[in-house]
């Protein structure tokens, strides 16, 4: 394990889901319903649950040194991605190809 790499993700991935548990808890038991339904829906595990996902495993593979793991996150990173930008197609072509581009750079530092 590389200690020198633990610190910055105890801050990266501890302090955002410290700030959004503690958000959850200071909601009214509507918008609870409302934050969990959409935390739930296929959309949104399919998009950003998936590119959230993959980048946690991605980040915990390369501090623990597991290589397994660092690729799954790298393969759900970029589903994610893709699966974003095929949603948005139809919407907006432009922003979706943007996104593409996004997902590219960390595919590409990561793999390398």
């Amino acid at each position: 394990m590389d200690t020198d790499s633990l610190i910055p993700f105890i801050i990266i991935w501890g302090l955002p889901a410290f700030m959004v548990v503690r958000s959850y808890f200071k909601m009214n038991t509507d918008d609870k319903k409302s934050a969990v339904n959409d935390f739930r829906s296929c959309r949104f595990i399919f998009t950003i649950g998936f590119i959230v996902m993959g980048t946690f495993f991605a980040h915990l593979g390369s501090l623990f040194a597991i290589r397994i793991m660092e690729l799954i996150g790298i393969v759900f990173f970029a589903l994610g991605g893709f699966l974003s930008a095929i949603k948005l197609w139809n919407k907006n072509k432009i922003k979706s190809v943007i996104i593409l581009v996004l997902i590219a750079f960390p595919l590409w530092y990561l793999l390398n």
